[in-house]
């Protein structure tokens, strides 16, 4: 889609254009001259918590990617306050995220960084995709009665919950202008900007620590502020992960909450990736970064640095190979043989991890 030829989206434009606008000026002017009081920011964080929620464990980890399987109380949330996003609906946001990955840095990819960090933020969204109505890549999501329930609904639960409910809370507490603007106007162009931040400041700052062929990098600030979508290299190699941050440090609280969601029978088969393959991941985007100065490492000492990357390919190998008869001994009920087999395969890692990271300090200290 170029925008030379595409068709301008005029509600598309004045929405996005008016939203911050009122959101950020408006609530300031009126708080100003209205007074402040702790349920309105209180207001705008909880929907905040419970819309953002809805995209990033919903819109985006269930319906989009199916790293994980959900019940139908949990899907009818995530509709209903996932339309509140302002951001259309799962069948057409699922659709399209699916495209990105699939052509993501190419022509066909819809947000695409290549095309500066504008267009991936939102001038795409400012123009008509004449592919925007197929629906040939989300088979699954057409025969999800509550999908298609909030395609036919999801502008109505916009206006009526995402503007009307605040409105009344608002009012019962004294101000309903008050409630519009912070629980509707305000908590909307945070969640966009937020969202959007993905798409522009995750695929142009941060390090691309699992996939350097793709322009996804891990970006912690982008995590605080998206309820941790920001670790998008490690989401672009393993997009069937329910989890962005892998470490327990990472902020993530989409990963929690899906836990959580698991603990109390509301959520199941959590998809994760082998420790193995994660550092194997690791350690090829690393090779990509370092692999012009390992060509020039000459003497014995570039011949032992080498050596210590191959070491390190080979524990991982090994521990891939563990890893696959782990999960075939599992699968098999023999307790203590898995049991055994998966701390072998953990050894393995941490071997080729101290095996990498020797041949890195090495290489640092050889001259420039």
């Amino acid at each position: 889609m170029s925008p030379k030829t595409a068709e301008k989206d005029w509600v598309n434009i004045i929405f996005l254009s008016l939203t911050p606008i009122i959101g950020v000026f408006g609530t300031a002017a009126w708080t100003m001259t209205h007074g402040f009081h702790w349920w309105m920011p209180a207001l705008c964080a909880v929907l905040y918590l419970f819309v953002g929620m809805s995209i990033c464990a919903g819109y985006h980890r269930f319906f989009s990617h199916k790293s994980y399987e959900a019940s139908a109380p949990v899907q009818i949330f995530f509709a209903i306050f996932g339309a509140l996003a302002a951001e259309n609906s799962i069948l057409w946001w699922s659709a399209s995220h699916r495209v990105h990955h699939k052509h993501v840095d190419h022509d066909w990819d819809p947000y695409n960084i290549q095309r500066g960090f504008w267009w991936a933020h939102i001038l795409w969204i400012f123009y008509r995709n004449p592919a925007g109505g197929n629906f040939d890549n989300s088979p699954d999501l057409v025969k999800n009665p509550i999908v298609m329930w909030q395609y036919k609904w999801h502008k109505v639960l916009l206006i009526v919950v995402g503007f009307g409910v605040p409105t009344l809370i608002g009012w019962a507490l004294g101000d309903a202008m008050a409630g519009l603007l912070w629980g509707g106007f305000l908590r909307i162009a945070v969640i966009h900007h937020t969202t959007f931040f993905v798409n522009s400041l995750a695929h142009q700052l941060g390090k691309p620590l699992y996939n350097a062929e793709v322009s996804a990098r891990d970006n912690w600030v982008v995590a605080l502020l998206t309820l941790g979508e920001g670790y998008h290299s490690f989401h672009h190699r393993f997009p069937a992960d329910f989890r962005n941050g892998i470490r327990w440090y990472h902020w993530d609280p989409a990963k929690w909450f899906i836990s959580g969601l698991k603990s109390v029978g509301l959520a199941s088969d959590l998809r994760t990736t082998a420790e193995p393959q994660i550092e194997q991941a690791r350690m090829s985007a690393a090779l990509r970064v370092v692999e012009e100065q390992l060509e020039k490492a000459e003497g014995s000492m570039g011949e032992e640095i080498r050596r210590r990357v191959n070491q390190a390919v080979r524990h991982l190998e090994t521990a891939l190979k563990l890893w696959r008869q782990h999960a075939e001994e599992r699968a098999e009920g023999v307790s203590r043989e898995w049991r055994a087999t998966r701390r072998r395969a953990f050894r393995h890692v941490r071997q080729s991890r101290r095996q990498w990271k020797s041949a890195l300090r090495a290489l640092e200290q050889m001259p420039a």
